[in-house]
């Protein structure tokens, strides 16, 4: 009996063993089977979607082809083919052949290296030279079109050479930049010049002939100076607080702009873009140790040109004089030039032109003036310098903030009023540059001011 009833327990454990398991798993089945539908439908319905939009894109691109090698194609139609290309999602464009779409990356912010001097990477400077653009001059020398708007340089690749205003390359007058140059002329260029220091020792003219000063000046020369060949000479002098480095080694950072700005890169550039002839640029100090004021400096430097620098510069270096004599810088006076900025171009006018008149042929006073009516009555009085005149006279100043603007202006207007030969456009120019009484300024000045300098 008790076998009995265990054989009956074990019977029905088993059977319900194997009732429970199979409505569990056709339960589960169903679920799954619900589940895995809705993932897979909607999928495979959109890719069919997907690839039905993308036939009728195929095709009008087929057409617009088609259109475009057949010069009788509608334009109307053609028209209708680019929107439709045009309608394509951003994410296609990875996807488009090489130059067909256009793409605009937005600026970097600069911060400038203080550490050294013009190390922006190309790609960070807004305007950059590093790749070739419609503003830049081929390596073939072919002259092409600036398109930077602002800049007013229209164009560059050839040498301009100037007579009574005009090219005689091209034709054309010159035209002003007034505001900041493109950025690619304060980087470092594959053609540099060299810059070589000078330290002498000077009788003290300023002190009766008392005593002597040392001093120095740094000699420009352009990249692949060739002895055999005359340049012109520029004389370009600082302002207060400056020495020789001021116009060639000093690096000046404007971070709003993103670049830093050196006066021999930028001659290094527009000597190798073809702005003007290559020269030599001399940069001398005018403040004297024994800090004995402006008129004191001014008479010491005006007698150091004349009896010393440019006597060196000659003996040392290939100018147009025939030898370093007094009289052989008069017959090539043309081809020296003076320039300064604000102390400096007070020296222009009291140290070159009431000084040494007959030995510069050109001026260049950038944001800085003197008494004109005393210049004027110097050269018109002065028996070696009645006869002569100048080739070029330019003078400006920023526009904002530079308290010589309205000088520079007076004293243009009056050399223009007592000094004949001087002509508006001709060979006299008066450019006010944007900006304060500074060196992206003066830069700019220098920039517009020495290819009209040395005539052809």
């Amino acid at each position: 009996m008790h076998s009995k009833n265990q054989t009956s327990n074990h019977t029905n454990k088993a059977h319900t063993r194997r009732s429970f398991p199979v409505w569990l798993l056709c339960l589960l089945l169903f679920a799954g089977l619900a589940v895995l539908s809705a993932r897979l439908i909607p999928s495979i319905l959109s890719r069919n979607a997907a690839v039905a939009s993308a036939i009728p894109v195929q095709e009008a691109s087929r057409t617009s082809a088609a259109e475009a090698s057949d010069p009788e194609a509608p334009a109307a139609e053609a028209d209708t083919a680019g929107e439709e290309a045009a309608a394509l999602p951003e994410d296609a464009s990875d996807s488009l052949p090489e130059g067909s779409a256009s793409v605009t990356a937005e600026a970097a912010e600069i911060i400038p290296d203080e550490d050294s001097a013009n190390s922006l990477p190309d790609a960070d400077v807004p305007g950059s030279g590093s790749e070739a653009s419609d503003g830049e001059a081929s390596a073939s020398g072919e002259v092409l079109t600036s398109t930077d708007e602002g800049y007013g340089i229209p164009e560059w690749g050839h040498i301009h050479r100037y007579q009574d205003g005009i090219c005689t390359v091209c034709g054309q007058a010159p035209e002003m930049c007034t505001g900041f140059l493109p950025h690619e002329f304060y980087e470092e260029s594959g053609h540099a010049g060299t810059v070589e220091l000078h330290k002498y020792e000077i009788p003290a003219y300023a002190n009766g002939g008392y005593g002597t000063y040392n001093k120095c000046f740094n000699v420009y020369l352009p990249w692949n100076y060739d002895a055999s060949r005359p340049y012109n000479v520029l004389m370009l002098v600082h302002g207060g607080g400056g020495d020789q480095d001021s116009w060639l080694n000093d690096v000046y950072s404007y971070k709003e702009e993103g670049v830093k700005m050196c006066g021999k890169v930028l001659l290094d550039n527009m000597f190798e873009k073809g702005i003007c002839e290559p020269c030599i640029v001399v940069c001398p100090v005018t403040e004297i140790p024994q800090c004995q004021g402006l008129t004191a400096s001014t008479n010491q430097l005006q007698q150091e040109l004349r009896e010393y620098i440019l006597p060196y510069v000659i003996e040392h270096y290939s100018t147009y004089a025939a030898d370093s004599s007094i009289p052989s810088i008069q017959a090539a006076r043309d081809h020296f030039g003076l320039g300064g900025v604000s102390n400096g171009a007070l020296f222009v006018y009291e140290g070159g032109m009431r000084y040494n008149f007959d030995l510069f042929g050109s001026y260049a006073a950038f944001s800085g003036n003197g008494e004109p009516w005393t210049t004027v009555t110097k050269i018109k009085q002065t028996d070696s310098f009645k006869n002569l005149t100048m080739n070029c006279y330019f003078t400006g100043a920023g526009t904002q903030n530079d308290w010589q603007q309205n000088y520079t202006e007076i004293g243009y207007e009056y050399f223009l009023e007592h000094l004949s030969y001087l002509q508006e456009g001709k060979n006299a120019w008066r450019v006010d540059v944007e900006g304060e009484h500074e060196w992206k300024v003066w830069f700019t000045d220098l920039f517009n001011a020495l290819p009209l300098m040395f005539p052809s």
